[in-house]
């Protein structure tokens, strides 16, 4: 893009070029968004599913108002409980031209694995196996699907105040792109993040 400041989310939603731009940069690629609750993840995902033919919700969070649903009637929305749900939904899913699949989000679905109100090592495993599973059948629709995984942002490193998607490396390395949504003083905005280097390297910005 010709301008140099980068726009924040407000301005990239509300502008058809801007999204336009950004669904090319993305098209027929698995994303993980991630950033902290309530920045505009799911915002800014249902506004760029209004640019594709075809749009499937798995929906995780049980957040969603009728404005988020307003947002584009023509969603087919598919209720996620499980994970087994999702798993086997997505066995089941059709590779179409100009096609996405949101998932929102990730990290609420983790917490089905947790026992006795702890991470165990057995259910760490069962993380690992079920995000591989998931990663991989998303990566089988490309190039012609493209895929967003919904995930919150943890803290990698206190000292420097790094963050990175609250997902384990075993989806990180099925994913072909990383988005952040980040709020920048009274600004949020939207940055492409090179995920060989999470998240130390910015490869490229919405501009």
């Amino acid at each position: 893009m010709a301008e140099e400041t980068t726009k924040s989310l407000e301005e990239i939603t509300q502008q058809q070029k801007a999204l336009e731009e950004f669904k090319n940069k993305i098209k027929g690629k698995v994303i993980i968004l991630y950033g902290a609750s309530w920045i505009g993840k799911s915002l800014f995902a249902l506004n760029l599913s209004k640019l594709f033919t075809f749009t499937k919700l798995y929906l995780i969070d049980n957040n969603y108002t009728q404005e988020y649903f307003n947002i584009n009637p023509k969603i087919d929305i598919v209720k996620i409980e499980t994970p087994k749900q999702l798993d086997y939904s997505l066995t089941k899913e059709t590779i179409a031209e100009d096609k996405l699949i949101i998932i929102d989000s990730i990290t609420t679905l983790q917490t089905a694995f947790i026992r006795d109100e702890y991470f165990s090592a057995r259910a760490y495993n069962e993380f690992n196996n079920f995000a591989d599973r998931i990663a991989r059948k998303l990566s089988n629709l490309t190039p012609k699907t493209t895929s967003i995984i919904i995930a919150h942002e943890k803290i990698r490193d206190w000292k420097t105040a790094e963050v990175i998607p609250r997902v384990n490396y075993t989806m990180l390395r099925n994913a072909d792109m990383l988005i952040r949504i980040y709020r920048d003083g009274e600004k949020r905005k939207v940055k492409i993040v090179d995920y060989r280097h999470v998240p130390k390297k910015i490869e490229f910005e919405i501009e």
